[in-house]
């Protein structure tokens, strides 16, 4: 998978005696997932690990999950952890044109009108909106991802316009 590889979930704690794993989802992909899947897990700086997906079950947002050649409580324990990735392709796009990946906002260049603020290097879930998290010359600025702060959207460009006057300047 490579480079390309977006992660779709992560491991969690054995469950049961015969290798199966409980995962938590990142987004709608792994639910999506079927026996006979490939995915990779990957863990701190080790080398990927190619699984195939042998069975499901558990609920779309708390599956429990079973790999081929994981057949031990200690090899399932030895995966908690890790995180689950699969080919970029097989992530469908957003059904709400008003929803990113975060994958495709972290790295876009932000302005504040015409100046420029930074990079984008973190998107921040909080209780009323995304937070754009912009690394600049002038230190770390959080910006709320809103239709009212954001003037322009352009990930082809990898550039984030934010209304000039938002920060009071």
């Amino acid at each position: 998978m490579g480079d390309s590889a977006v992660v779709v979930g992560v491991i969690g704690r054995p469950h049961g005696l015969r290798g199966a794993v409980r995962a938590k989802a990142t987004g709608a992909t792994l639910a999506t997932l079927a026996p006979g899947d490939a995915v990779e897990a990957h863990r701190d700086a080790a080398t990927p690990r190619r699984l195939i997906l042998a069975s499901r079950a558990g609920t779309p947002e708390s599956p429990i999950l079973a790999f081929e050649d994981v057949t031990t409580r200690e090899a399932a324990a030895a995966l908690t952890g890790a995180t689950i990735r699969v080919p970029e392709g097989r992530v469908a796009a957003p059904p709400d044109p008003d929803t990113f990946f975060v994958r495709d906002l972290v790295g876009c260049d932000v302005l504040i009108g015409g100046r420029a603020a930074g990079t984008v290097t973190a998107v921040h879930d909080a209780p009323a909106n995304d937070v754009l998290e912009v690394s600049g010359d002038d230190g770390v600025l959080l910006v709320p991802f809103t239709a009212d702060a954001v003037r322009d959207l352009d990930l082809a460009g990898r550039r984030i316009v934010v209304r000039d006057d938002l920060f009071g300047a």
